[in-house]
């Protein structure tokens, strides 16, 4: 009985405790984000005792510096886009008091690195595909590997398996996936969306039933920094100091690895390479040096300055052109054209990697290597870009 007692007052207690912290004036709940009939988009933080917030948009030109927001007489901040958006997913933070925070009345949320966001999607036919619909679900397993190469033990990759992988004996075509600067193996499975997108495009038969593989591309890390304190380096110099070697592990760690554990079709044919930014680089640089590994290549906005040897001076974002056949790709030439199907090219006229884009497409048609030209008016050097071109990539490969 006296236990029965002191259940019961614990529980009490923890009501009384509940109904205080809900009867705070400054604990109600608001509305945000709401998207208005004509998709504007207003967003809400209730923070009566701040002197100043500013909302972070991804959508915003001055998405870095952040735009106000107007308080009003309740102590709700507000902020509505001046021009209806188009379909996508949109990331916000705010910045309270100079203190950058999620908003709490938005359970959405997602991870790049070290940058966590709020989120929302404004619909349509193509970021409905970020969206998880009622389509069959692949399975995401989380992979520890040893790198030879980098001479590491248990660095980790994302091993996405297609609805139905495993109830049965087939074997599937591989697409490596490789991330950015500042992303990691996580980035493409959060704010990339990849594995959404491919569970409804298999589902609507626009893409092939395959397995996808993102792993760590940063020279430094064992795994996102989530789980594994990474050491205090220099990123940049690192990544130019390292060029090539994290392209040899995806050749000599990577795909033996998957090869051997999991059911793929273990050809170059039925492998695909792709990725933005720095990954677009690794992924076209890998492709082209090891030409008889992927017969389909993707390059979203990539990076062609972290190829080794590219770069006139150590703080040059440049391409010098002329060591690309003296010293990138000493045995390239058009014999890659039988063995590369789709050599996948994609950037945006905004895009501050522009001007090297253009002179190593130049080149490639100086040298009669053949790929899809794709320069999409508008776009700058974002997620919302990488993730259409992963829509279109998937469901061309494997074709």
């Amino acid at each position: 009985m006296k236990a029965f007692l002191k259940i019961i007052t614990l529980q009490l207690f923890f009501l009384c405790v509940v109904f205080a912290v809900n009867a705070q004036p400054n604990r109600r709940s608001v509305t945000s984000p709401e998207i208005l009939p004509d998709n504007r988009v207003t967003i809400n933080l209730l923070a009566p005792q701040a002197t100043n917030v500013k909302l972070l948009g991804g959508w915003m030109a001055k998405s870095f510096a952040g735009e106000d927001m107007t308080k009003q007489s309740d102590g709700v901040w507000t902020y509505t886009t001046s021009e209806p958006l188009t379909e996508d997913l949109y990331r916000y933070s705010f910045l309270v008091d100079g203190v950058k925070t999620l908003d709490p009345n938005n359970i959405k949320q997602l991870r790049d690195n070290s940058n966590y966001f709020s989120y929302f999607i404004l619909s349509g036919e193509l970021s409905d595909l970020y969206k998880m619909n009622d389509v069959p679900h692949g399975t995401v397993s989380n992979i520890w590997y040893d790198s030879p190469v980098f001479e590491m033990k248990h660095r980790r990759m994302y091993v996405y398996t297609p609805p139905g992988y495993e109830k049965s004996t087939k074997r599937y075509p591989v697409l490596y996936l490789l991330h950015g600067v500042f992303s990691d193996e996580e980035g493409w499975i959060s704010i990339g969306r990849a594995v959404n997108i491919l569970d409804n495009l298999i589902a609507q038969g626009k893409a092939e039933p395959m397995i996808l593989v993102m792993t760590n591309g940063n020279y430094f890390q064992h795994a996102s920094p989530n789980d594994v304190t990474p050491p205090n380096v220099n990123i940049m110099e690192g990544i130019y100091k390292y060029a090539g070697k994290f392209e040899k592990s995806v050749v000599k760690d990577i795909v033996p690895f998957v090869d051997n554990n999991f059911r793929t079709l273990a050809n170059s044919e039925n492998r695909a390479i792709a990725g933005f930014s720095m990954g677009g680089g690794q992924a076209t640089y890998t492709a082209l040096t090891y030409p008889d590994q992927f017969a389909w290549v993707g390059s979203f906005s990539g990076a062609f300055v972290v190829w080794p040897n590219v770069r006139p001076a150590p703080d040059v974002n440049d391409i010098d052109v002329s060591a690309l056949k003296t010293k990138v790709f000493p045995n390239l030439d058009a014999s890659i054209n039988s063995k590369i199907k789709l050599l996948y090219l994609t950037i945006g006229t905004k895009d501050p990697l522009l001007d090297p884009q253009h002179k190593v497409r130049n080149w490639f048609r100086e040298n009669d290597i053949q790929f899809e030209d794709i320069e999409t008016e508008g776009y700058a050097h974002v997620w919302g870009y990488w993730r259409m071109n992963l829509v279109d990539f998937t469901s061309k490969i494997f074709k």
